[in-house]
């Protein structure tokens, strides 16, 4: 992603042609699942948030550095908690809550002030967009789209990314 973006490319767009693959392949399974139409919406409901947490991520790798990143990014279990006991009311377990204190011990000493500048702080912050929106994806995946096709609920969430960072796309030269 770094190097599409120091070539020019926009974040959204690195996001954009991230989701569109699996959008446009799994798209056969996602039009034999309309059936479910709520169950979908969800789906793309995920997905778009997905999408734009993903332009997060991008643009923070332009000016932070990409270890700190991907450490954030892999943060996702915390927020997929979080979410899931805020939205879902999930109750998760002991170790669950031991382990997510675990990835934000890590996560603090990448964040650290030898590891980081201060005017890397507002990019790292945009960059939490990205492990958030797959948390929710994950959430919805397991509480929502059980009972579709698992080939629908991909393309239903990839979807949701492109038609999110579509009009970005179309706006672009």
């Amino acid at each position: 992603a770094r190097s599409l973006t120091d070539a020019g490319m926009p974040s959204y767009a690195v996001a954009f042609y991230r989701y569109i693959i699996a959008a446009v392949v799994f798209l056969p399974w996602l039009r034999k699942a309309m059936d479910q139409k709520t169950k979908v919406l969800w789906g793309i409901f995920a997905g778009i948030v997905m999408g734009f947490g993903w332009i997060g991520y991008v643009k923070a790798i332009e000016t932070a550095p990409i270890p700190t990143v991907g450490v954030i990014y892999m943060s996702y279990p915390v927020f997929t908690l979080a979410i899931g006991m805020l939205w879902f009311g999930d109750r998760p377990s002991r170790r669950a809550i031991m382990a997510a204190t675990l990835i934000l011990v890590a996560a603090g000493f990448s964040l650290s002030p030898t590891a980081v500048s201060a005017d890397q702080i507002p990019a790292l912050l945009l960059s939490l967009g990205a492990p958030a929106g797959f948390g929710l994806a994950i959430n919805v995946l397991v509480h929502k789209l059980v009972h579709i096709n698992p080939l629908a609920r991909i393309s239903s969430v990839s979807l949701g990314a492109v038609l999110g960072l579509l009009p970005l796309m179309l706006l672009t030269d």
